[in-house]
């Protein structure tokens, strides 16, 4: 049997990627782009945190998270200021603007959901749901087998 898993999920992902910058950018009251999104959502659930947290968090090189948090902070979404454990760091977190934003991304994320389980019942979510679970703690495990896990425990 040939397994496509990890094809489909390529594609998933892309797809969903595309679809959720499309949505975003018809979104009226949107102040961000989905790149940009990566960064305020890991900050929506935990903040202040540093660079070197949010790469690990978001997936971006920190080449890219430096000019993407630069350019949040030009937005005035986001703020830095040094970091109480380390000084010659900074530490990032959303301003009241990059929170009001919170709304915003929510409501294109349930538009997206929406259209991901189209024809789903309840029961085939939690089924389908169950299994990508059981593949992403294959693959988690997987990691850390081969050395120090770079993934978060849970995805924002």
């Amino acid at each position: 049997m040939s397994a496509i898993g990890g094809y489909l999920i390529l594609k998933i992902r892309l797809l969903n990627a595309r679809l959720f910058n499309r949505y975003l950018s018809q979104a009226p009251d949107a102040r961000y782009n989905a790149e940009q999104g990566k960064i305020l959502s890991a900050l929506w659930v935990k903040a202040p945190q540093s660079a070197v947290e949010l790469s690990q968090v978001t997936g971006l090189a920190a080449s890219t998270l430096s000019l993407m948090l630069k350019r949040l902070e030009e937005q005035g979404l986001i703020y830095s200021q040094a970091d109480h454990r380390d000084g010659r760091k900074k530490a990032y977190n959303v301003t009241e603007l990059g929170r009001s934003q919170q709304a915003v991304g929510q409501a294109v994320s349930q538009k997206l959901s929406d259209v991901f389980y189209k024809g789903f019942t309840p029961e085939e979510i939690k089924e389908t749901e169950g299994y990508l679970q059981r593949i992403l703690d294959n693959l988690s495990q997987a990691m850390e087998e081969t050395g120090k896990s770079d993934i978060p425990e849970k995805d924002q």
